[in-house]
């Protein structure tokens, strides 16, 4: 969402991103689970899918925390019923403390990732190895 987006679209956008409802305590109610989402603010197909999903749904959701920093990556950690929490993409899925480290399941890691770690990290780790 740019600063320059304007319309109701992008009021509900800005209130999703606002939105900070209150920690329950204990375990979800009965059939209701948690999801935590998290996407990297760089992959715009995951921004795009995360928020029309959340928009789409905000409303029947008993908890919604905005968690990413905004800068580099947008999350939210949610509670709901366990059947609508089910409809949520699984790319768009974290593991949390939240949501419990068996709530998401194990995912690929981002382009960017796999980029840092199978060129920037090793080559950088062998040339500080190889002049020791």
């Amino acid at each position: 969402m740019s600063a320059g987006d304007a319309g109701p679209a992008s009021d509900a956008l800005r209130a999703l991103y606002g939105r900070v409802d209150p920690m329950p305590e204990g375990p979800p109610a009965p059939g209701h689970a948690r999801a935590s989402l998290c996407v990297d603010v760089g992959d715009g197909d995951d921004v795009a899918a995360a928020e029309r999903w959340m928009l789409a749904h905000a409303g029947r959701l008993t908890r919604v925390r905005s968690t990413g920093c905004g800068c580099c990556v947008i999350g939210w950690d949610i509670e709901g019923p366990a059947a609508l929490i089910a409809t949520l993409p699984a790319a768009l899925e974290a593991t949390s403390d939240w949501a419990g480290p068996a709530a998401a399941p194990r995912r690929a890691a981002s382009a960017r990732g796999r980029r840092f770690w199978a060129h920037g990290w090793e080559r950088w780790w062998e040339r500080w190895v190889r002049r020791r």
